[in-house]
């Protein structure tokens, strides 16, 4: 987690010089940065905050929040965050755009279209935004945030539905094929590639729908390792410099959410009510909890040093002990829990596919406060010390801020 400084999982070269975004003359298709900004260490820059993507804060964001702003991105979300860059949200849609907003007003400061829908998270470094895309002649495209300009992209490609992973100077991606790539961040030139399939030794190749996530700090990192796992459950850990697998497995069954480590253990949540913990250097399993129902699709779990937290389409939350995977307390919420929950320092904030945002104690799983949406949430949140981002269906982004006034009772 994070308290003014990244926590764990910092990776060297997320720390750069950029301006603040800002609309283009009076068109809504380029984000431009013109005034120098220090990127703050608290900015949330690729999914989950960090390559282990833990989805957690060291801040005490304590409920009751009030809202801010909401604003209307005019598209659909995939599971992607929303990214927190100095005084600006960065949100990619399905309609194919990345909006800029200020975190000041909610006010439109910029809109950069990219051909087709984004469903993984960008990333940010460099001076660059990252941006996956789910179709078209572009899959992957670096756009410059000091101008209104495409650096380079990735062409001829199969389309790119999972998130990017950026260490260093090294982007890894896994497109919709099962093949990963290794791009020079600056210049997109291809470094490796690896198909999952014929790494794992298994036939016919799948799609990754996960982010990759890394167990190192950067690529020279010697215990460090890019996972990546399919749709079918294959899992290989690949060295960053060259993408020779160090180990490979098989979880025998489908997971489409993004996996999450504290660098020893890996933790994988399945479409089958099965979260496994894997160990990071070698591959084999530490523990397996399983939902007595099969039918129950886990979301992405966070991670924040022995508290790992869990929502299912049972619309069960769930504390485990990262080390031995025993349910430490359960929240019931009455709809399907899909998207990732967010970890602060005493609570836990959870949307639902019933349009409502939940604050949990983070040490007995009591409910503390809600929020009706008006819209589901399937998407990842963002936070930083005095704000939570939350997207919602049709196309609403949220901003929710500690509350200042006289005390507040719940809505």
């Amino acid at each position: 987690m994070k308290n003014g400084r990244k926590g764990g999982g910092r990776v060297a070269g997320y720390l750069v010089v950029l301006p603040a975004v800002l609309l283009l003359g009076t068109g809504c298709t380029a984000l431009r940065l013109e005034r120098p900004a220090l990127v703050r260490e608290s900015d949330w820059l690729t999914e989950g905050d960090s390559p282990r993507r833990g989805h957690a804060v060291d801040v005490p964001l304590n409920p009751p929040l009030d809202l801010a702003w909401t604003y209307d991105a005019g598209g659909g979300f995939g599971p992607v965050s929303p990214l927190l860059l100095g005084e600006s949200v960065l949100v990619a849609t399905r309609h194919g755009e990345v909006h800029g907003i200020r975190v000041a007003d909610g006010k439109k400061i910029g809109t950069q279209g990219v051909g087709e829908a984004v469903d993984g998270t960008p990333a940010v470094g460099h001076g660059l935004l990252y941006v996956p895309v789910a179709w078209g002649g572009k899959v992957l495209r670096a756009l410059d945030l000091a101008r209104p300009a495409e650096v380079w992209s990735l062409r001829k490609a199969p389309p790119i539905e999972a998130g990017v992973l950026l260490l260093g100077q090294t982007l890894f991606v896994a497109d919709v094929e099962g093949t990963v790539w290794a791009l020079d961040a600056r210049t997109g030139e291809t470094r490796w590639t690896r198909r999952l399939h014929e790494t794992t030794g298994t036939r016919g190749g799948a799609a990754v729908l996960a982010t990759p996530v890394a167990t190192g700090s950067d690529p020279s990192d010697p215990a460090g390792r890019v996972v990546v796992v399919d749709e079918q459950g294959r899992v290989a850990a690949l060295r960053p410099g060259d993408g020779t697998p160090v180990w490979t497995r098989h979880l025998g069954r489908p997971v489409e959410v993004t996996p999450t480590t504290d660098g020893a253990t890996l933790f994988f949540a399945t479409t089958r009510g099965r979260l496994l913990a894997l160990e990071a250097a070698t591959g084999q399993v530490r523990w397996t909890f399983a939902v007595p129902d099969t039918t129950v699709r886990l979301a992405a779990p966070a991670l924040d040093g022995r508290d790992l937290a869990v929502g299912g389409s049972d619309g069960v939350l769930r504390l485990l002990d990262a080390a031995t995977g025993q349910v430490r307390w359960t929240f019931a919420a009455p709809d399907a829990i899909t998207a990732p929950p967010l970890l602060t320092r005493e609570t836990i904030y959870v949307g639902t596919m019933g349009r409502m945002l939940y604050a949990v104690n983070r040490s007995d799983g009591m409910k503390t406060w809600e929020y009706r949406l008006e819209g589901r949430v399937k998407s990842a949140m963002a936070a930083r010390d005095g704000l939570l981002v939350v997207l919602a269906e049709p196309h609403a982004v949220y901003a929710f801020v500690p509350h200042t006034g006289p005390p507040a009772g719940t809505r």
